[in-house]
């Protein structure tokens, strides 16, 4: 089941960054214009700067400034950060914001279902992974973080929370109605990332350190600094690239250009070449298990 929908934990967890340092972080190297919810939370939350839970939530940042693991937590009701999430709710009035501000999020929702309505997501993931999750969530992110979409879950659920796409220089985002793509890249990419995620922490030492990071891009690595995480977003790319392609013939192919173009992601092809193997032996048979595959995939980027 696949579904497009707000939820409050991911939303108040955003309020809480909002309240650390997180919106200055986004602002390095380059500024970049955020939705006027985005800006409106920040400012909402600013009278709440001392509450616990910014500290804490401030720790896991300066600790780890890879989200995924926090908003894991939050869907997945761990307790100690939930109890901070509900006290801050409470303390800086969050029910009563959400719902003044609901129309908003409302036309977000409204807008991705619309571009998502008949698209099966559930088939390219069934062949990539042993056990694909039971339903499928899109979070439409209006707030934090502005610059990434973000995939994590839950033993029955995958979420994908994506933030509306960029717009020029500081102006505000576009919002979700003007590119279909988009949205589908999102998706596939934090579906992707959950469910590989899960099969490399339960594979450790799967991806010994290859010498093939040192020849990525230096803001990929930036972006992406270990090497697992580095994997991963290679592996999105080649599922979102034959995702599109399924399409739209050739629509994967474009994306695919213009990235390998515009970040110097010179081992795109490979990648790609490499998942499309992959894809077919699994549908064959002949591969077993994603985890069996993944260092024949990094072997593919040399």
């Amino acid at each position: 089941m696949l579904t497009v929908q707000t939820d409050p934990r991911p939303r108040t967890l955003s309020a809480l960054l909002a309240a650390a340092d997180w919106p200055e972080r986004e602002q390095l190297p380059v500024p970049r214009g955020v939705h006027p919810q985005a800006a409106a939370l920040k400012k909402h939350v600013a009278d709440f700067k001392s509450h616990p839970a910014v500290a804490y939530v401030q720790a896991a940042l300066n600790a780890d400034p890879n989200l995924r693991p926090l908003f894991a937590r939050a869907v997945n009701d761990e307790a100690e950060l939930v109890a901070h999430l509900n006290s801050f709710a409470a303390e800086a009035g969050l029910e009563a914001y959400w719902a003044a501000s609901d129309s908003a999020w409302a036309v977000a929702v409204s807008e991705v279902q619309a571009h998502i309505n008949g698209i099966d997501f559930a088939t390219i993931l069934n062949e990539a992974f042993e056990t694909a999750p039971a339903e499928l969530v899109i979070l439409p992110n209006l707030a934090y973080p502005t610059t990434h979409s973000l995939g994590f879950g839950t033993p029955q659920c995958v979420y994908s929370l994506m933030p509306p796409r960029k717009a020029v220089g500081e102006s505000p985002p576009w919002p979700f109605r003007d590119d279909r793509d988009y949205i589908l890249r999102l998706a596939i990419h934090d579906f992707t990332q959950c469910l590989l995620g899960d099969v490399l922490e339960k594979n450790p030492g799967l991806l010994p350190e290859s010498p093939v990071s040192g020849q990525l891009p230096a803001d990929f690595r930036a972006e992406h600094p270990t090497w697992p995480r580095q994997v991963t977003e290679l592996f999105a790319y080649g599922m979102m690239t034959i995702f599109l392609n399924r399409l739209d013939d050739g629509a994967g192919d474009s994306f695919a250009l213009f990235e390998r173009r515009t970040r110097k992601l010179t081992v795109l092809p490979a990648a790609i070449t490499s998942i499309s193997t992959y894809l077919d032996g699994r549908t064959k048979g002949q591969i077993v298990s994603l985890a069996d595959y993944l260092p024949q995939f990094v072997a593919a980027l040399t």
